[in-house]
């Protein structure tokens, strides 16, 4: 068996020096064992705790601060310091042109592959601003990539998507948490319209989120498995919201227990990510 992994969904907090409004402000999220989930954690201890060989990880934007991002990468740098890694840090996908390039210019880091603006219900209707494929397009030219966070059962919003990647042929988009499947049926529509775009990958995590049985989260896997192909799905973690409802190993040996046989495993634990966050 294939022991390697790399965990492309991790966030790692600083709750001391991070802002972090939306966790530790007047209204933090009304989640199950959240002090837990706030405990801070170095990468050689999440890797004790890792089934596997964690081998890599791509940290994911979690609100340091999001007027200067940059301060989340650079301390990054050196929480991660002992550890492979890429970041994706957080800029507002559909401001201005002027204002989106100057923010990546001031956000540019070894680390920076990519960047997520969380665009979930009503705020996914800023993906359908005219500046957004312009911004899109730009991340293009830089070579980053950008982390798609919205409802795919938003059948409008998944089609423009869809089209935009059809536009920039050289954009790549990852959804994040299987574009939080919900209301399945518009879900399958949305993830339909979304994985014949060689550009866009998604990566299987989140469920903690959402209120699917595991006999529902099985045939959404069977369905992104089925649409997406086996080199364009990765599994992640979550961590350490995954910890709602599971541990760090507990996840890992649930992603496992997928694969059919070792190969199909690699694949979707390792390789995939390895090419497309370029570790």
């Amino acid at each position: 068996m294939h022991n390697k992994i790399i965990d492309p969904h991790v966030h790692f907090f600083n709750l001391i020096e991070g802002e972090y409004t939306w966790l530790q402000g007047g209204t933090p999220p009304p989640w199950p064992h959240l002090d837990q989930i706030k405990a801070p954690i170095t990468a050689a201890k999440l890797m004790q705790h890792c089934p596997f060989e964690l081998k890599a990880l791509v940290h994911i934007e979690a609100g340091f601060n999001n007027n200067h991002p940059i301060e989340e990468l650079n301390w990054l740098s050196k929480h991660l310091a002992q550890t492979q890694y890429k970041a994706i840090g957080y800029a507002k996908i559909d401001d201005c042109p002027e204002t989106f390039q100057q923010a990546i210019a001031s956000l540019l880091h070894p680390s920076l592959v990519g960047i997520r603006d969380i665009t979930e219900a009503e705020e996914s209707s800023r993906l359908l601003n005219p500046n957004t494929v312009t911004n899109l397009a730009y991340l293009a030219k830089l070579g980053l990539h950008f982390e798609a966070q919205f409802e795919l059962e938003n059948t409008s919003v998944s089609q423009r998507v869809a089209d935009y990647c059809a536009q920039l042929p050289n954009l790549r988009i990852v959804i994040n948490h299987a574009g939080l499947p919900q209301k399945i049926d518009d879900w399958k529509t949305g993830v339909a319209a979304l994985a014949p775009k060689q550009n866009v990958y998604i990566k299987y995590s989140g469920f903690e989120l959402l209120t699917l049985s595991k006999i529902q989260q099985l045939r959404c896997f069977d369905f992104i498995f089925q649409q997406f192909g086996e080199l364009r799905v990765m599994f992640a973690s979550n961590f350490p919201v995954c910890q709602i409802q599971h541990s760090y190993e507990a996840i890992w040996q649930s992603h496992h227990a997928l694969c059919k046989n070792p190969i199909l495993w690699q694949k979707l634990s390792y390789d995939n990510a390895l090419r497309f966050y370029q570790l």
